[in-house]
């Protein structure tokens, strides 16, 4: 894969699971800037083509989403298929991430 690019299934599944240790990996070392923003915003290489901010909304893992957010992640990025994760966190029925987002 591209140099920089996140590993389709170790933060993602990480996430999942309530566990953050890959994606405070991930930001460890790394400045709040557009080439952190972009790295979160990317679309995870998978059908559905969430974001990590997305995928954790849709997984109620709020204190991810926390995280992301701080750490420069666009409220606003959306899927493959156009959704944001507020909208996504209200699909699934999400409350304390909706309060997040």
């Amino acid at each position: 894969p591209m140099s920089g690019a996140i590993s389709p299934t170790t933060v993602p599944n990480d996430l999942a699971k309530g566990d953050l240790t890959s994606l405070r990996a991930l930001l460890a070392g790394r400045t709040r800037g557009p080439a952190l923003t972009a790295l979160l915003d990317a679309r995870l290489e998978a059908e559905s083509q969430f974001t990590l901010l997305t995928y954790a909304a849709w997984h109620g893992q709020a204190d991810a989403v926390r995280l992301l957010l701080e750490s420069g992640a666009s409220v606003g990025a959306t899927t493959g298929r156009g959704s944001t994760a507020l909208a996504i966190a209200c699909q699934a029925g999400q409350l304390e991430c909706v309060r997040l987002l």
